[in-house]
């Protein structure tokens, strides 16, 4: 690829020679026709060469080449009439493995940007590419400012009678492939730009004159100015009927020829004519504005870098779009004349957040950014209800109702404009039917639209005859009640390896609401579910309330792009959040499924047999080594004091704890067995499931031995105690240990989970644990009291009496 670009005076040529192998038929299609598109109204364009190599040989074509000129418009679908030509070369005899090797030169400028130049040279590209040569050929006596993106790579600089002379030549450039799903302000490719504007006031002092609002108006217009003076008494109010006349009365039509690329039309013209494009619309706008009172300005605007302004030089030719900013009272507002008509009032009024603009004002100094839009400005929300009171074996009336606003709202008014609604209807319905597969229509789709408040209601209502549905393993039937607007805004995006960041839809809100009547009661849980991600949060909640079920499910975009090494964060939250959208009800046998309207699964079905058997298991064992345990015999001290015996002093306070401990591990075990039920800890430990986590499963067996441990030995250490055994104080100090160091593994392994909410006392509390263990083993261990109390032996045939001492004394 040989790009040049001379740029002397008011003199301006490109001259472009492209060298193409065809390796493939797909390739023979693409070089066999030439296309090359200039602008007559400026431009001239002239064909150097047209050559085919073949093993070596080079077969000119230029002479014999068949040639065309086609008024082709390539954006009259967006109308815009660009009055562009394409130049069509079509070449015979064209064979894979055969080089088209072609030169031509374009000369002209347009004259609207006042012969201040400005351009680029891409030095990298998606295909193989051998050789990049781009040269800029500029008179001295311009100031050119130069930017480099994604390269480092300097040109050569020459000088040639009076210009300077820029080249740069990359040979083979690494291919980059970027992802289709890539933000638009995304840019890799390796760059480099030049600009004889020297900063964004300079393009702004350039469009100012572009954008001059006549003094005079047209009897028309000045009509419409008294009307509006008339009618409206707020400037809110006369600045919303200025741009509602704007949409309504004049269609979108751009005729972009020449200097009207950029140049807009008359205000007059535009307004006689009824059509314009953005340009033509914007003056339009700010000519009935300031003859209005109001203060506004052009701002010009790239919708497809947007922010990414900020990275490039400064130059008219970076921007694709204008539209106005006002004030009003001290106040900001943005509006936009080229879209649909909006009816909507002024804090409903939708507008896009284009990153950046360029305010057209002689103040400006450089690029001003556009409010930021709130994650809910455009929202979806649905109430969905499935009636089954009849049973789920007869039909289930299905009704959404669906309310958007924002840009949502401003979609579906568009559509319903050009789009007949029962087209709009039956769209709806095969929507629904890629998820109930024989759903019927029950009533016509109602649609109610509140302009104002910027509002659509749309009302589906439809019969699913078959809700009940065989489980994949055929044991069960089931009834799943699927939520496929959530799903769509949380499914995998295509590419979750990549180097590119992910774009994202900003502002980005739904929310759904749905109640399913049930024919009876359910033995449903209630669950509440958050997950909160850099990009996206989303949140499930389920009411239980009697034979009624209700879902609620809102996600919320916040932020318009992942980067790539977020990518694997982003996708695994979002698998999540896909884990637990829908609802299903089963029944454990397909007889069951006939009495739909009476019979829930039992308790018993639903039991966590394996735990259940563990647990007993447990108990077993620890009721054979605490009967063990009471045999034990330690032959009492020798050494106590007589005085001190029986249960008083500081040994109250133990007592009192070992009263308590049956009462707290009982609690405990409670506590277990719910989350240990059979969908509980299939959630908890099935790899996939948005709770699951490997060290679920290790923890809650551990806190089941534990505990069935600790309950056991406490009851056996109630019994000890009060029966003054000499074995009392050693397992005493055993239980404190072997508790309080369980209890830190346990909150370990806690640490390791994620979904667990962090406690702040807890690392104080095991700490306060153990420590206190420690102090009472000693006591234990050292106490008069405890030695002299404690002296019965589990062989001794008759106890030994003991004496208490006339006077009491405290330990």
């Amino acid at each position: 690829m040989d790009t040049q670009v001379l740029a002397r005076d008011q003199q301006h040529v490109t001259y472009r020679r492209l060298v193409i192998n065809a390796v493939n038929a797909s390739g023979v299609n693409s070089v066999a026709n030439i296309q090359i598109r200039f602008d007559p109204s400026y431009q001239s364009l002239v064909l150097h060469s047209i050559d085919i190599v073949r093993n070596g040989h080079i077969i000119p074509k230029l002479a014999t080449a068949r040639i065309q000129v086609l008024q082709r418009e390539a954006e009259l679908e967006a109308q815009i009439y660009d009055g562009t030509k394409t130049v069509n070369v079509f070449l015979d005899d064209v064979r894979e493995g055969d080089t088209v090797d072609y030169s031509y030169s374009t000369s002209g400028r347009n004259p609207v940007f006042k012969g201040l130049d400005f351009g680029a040279a891409l030095l990298q590209f998606s295909s193989p590419v051998a050789r990049v040569y781009s040269r800029l050929l500029v008179s001295s006596s311009k100031h050119i400012s130069f930017a480099a993106r994604n390269t480092s790579l300097k040109p050569a600089i020459s000088h040639h009678n009076g210009l300077l002379d820029y080249v740069w030549d990359v040979v083979n450039p690494p291919v980059l492939k970027v992802e289709n799903d890539a933000p638009f302000w995304y840019m890799p490719y390796a760059e480099v730009t030049w600009s004889e504007f020297a900063d964004w006031q300079t393009v702004a002092r350039w469009a100012q004159p572009l954008y001059q609002v006549p003094e005079a108006l047209s009897p028309e217009l000045q009509a419409q100015v008294d009307r509006i003076a008339k009618t409206e008494q707020t400037s809110v109010g006369r600045m919303l009927a200025a741009l509602r006349l704007v949409q309504g009365d004049v269609r979108y039509l751009g005729v972009e020829i020449g200097q009207n690329s950029h140049a807009p039309n008359p205000p007059a013209l535009v307004y006689a004519r009824r059509f314009g494009d953005c340009k033509d619309k914007t003056l339009l706008l700010l000519t009935l504005l300031e003859h209005l009172g109001i203060d506004a300005h052009a701002a010009l605007v790239n919708t497809v870098l947007q922010r990414g302004l900020a990275d490039v030089l400064p130059s008219p030719g970076v921007f694709d779009h204008v539209l106005v900013q006002a004030q009003i009272d001290g106040r900001v507002w943005w509006i936009d004349p080229a879209r649909y008509l909006q009816k909507a009032n002024l804090a409903d009024l939708y507008q896009p957040d284009y990153g950046l603009a360029l305010i057209v004002d002689p103040h400006t100094q450089g690029l001003t950014a556009m409010p930021r839009a709130a994650a809910g400005s455009s929202a979806r929300h649905l109430d969905v209800l499935f009636d089954a009171r009849a049973g789920f074996d007869k039909p289930v009336r299905y009704t959404l109702e669906t309310t958007t606003t924002g840009m949502y709202a401003e979609a579906i008014r568009a559509r319903l404009s050009s789009t007949n609604i029962t087209d709009v209807e039956k769209s709806y319905l095969n929507f629904r039917a890629t998820h109930y597969a024989h759903i019927k229509l029950a009533a016509p789709l109602q649609v109610r639209d509140d302009e104002a408040a910027n509002h659509i209601i749309t009302k589906e209502t439809y019969t699913i005859p078959d809700m009940l549905q065989p489980s994949s393993d055929a044991k069960q039937r089931v009834a799943d009640f699927l939520l496929p607007d959530i799903s769509q805004v949380l499914r995998e995006p295509p590419d979750t390896i990549r180097k590119s960041p992910l774009r994202l839809i900003y502002p980005h809100d739904v929310s759904q609401r749905t109640e399913v009547l049930l024919p009876a009661n359910w033995p449903l849980k209630p669950r509440s579910t958050v997950i909160d991600d850099p990009a996206f949060h989303f949140e499930q909640s389920t009411i239980i309330d009697g034979s009624r079920l209700v879902i609620l499910d809102h996600f919320q975009a916040l932020t318009d792009e992942v980067s790539a090494q977020d990518m694997s964060r982003y996708v695994g939250n979002l698998a999540r959040a896909r884990a637990i959208v829908g609802y299903e009800l089963a029944w454990s046998n397909q007889a069951a499924a006939s009495r739909a309207t009476t019979v829930a699964p039992s308790g018993f079905d639903r039991m966590n047999w394996p735990l259940v058997l563990l647990a007993l298991a447990s108990f077993g064992f620890w009721t054979w080594l605490a009967i063990t345990t009471y045999r034990y015999d330690p032959a009492p001290s020798s050494d106590c004091d007589k005085r001190w015996v029986g249960i008083g002093g500081w040994l109250l306070l133990p007592t009192l704890a070992f009263a308590l401990r049956p009462l707290l591990y009982g609690k405990n075990l409670a506590n277990l067995a719910v989350i240990m039920d059979i969908d509980r800890w299939s959630q908890l430990t099935t790899y996939g499931h948005h709770a699951y986590n490997a060290m679920w499963a290790p923890l809650l067996l551990l806190e089941l031995i534990n505990d069935s441990a600790q309950f056991v030995f406490s009851l056996l250490l109630l019994l000890l105690l009060f029966k003054h055994r000499s074995n009392f104080p050693r397992i005493a100090v055993w239980i404190l240990i072997s508790g309080a160091a369980a209890y830190m593994v346990v909150l370990g392994l806690e640490g390791l989970i994620p979904n667990i909410k962090a406690d702040p006392q807890a690392s104080t509390r095991a700490v306060s644990n153990l420590i206190g263990s420690a102090l009472w083993s000693v006591y234990l261990l050292r106490s008069q009291r405890v030695k002299a109390t404690f002296v019965r032996r589990y062989h001794a045939s008759t106890p030994q009496a003991l004496s208490r001492p006339a006077q009491e004394v405290s330990s």
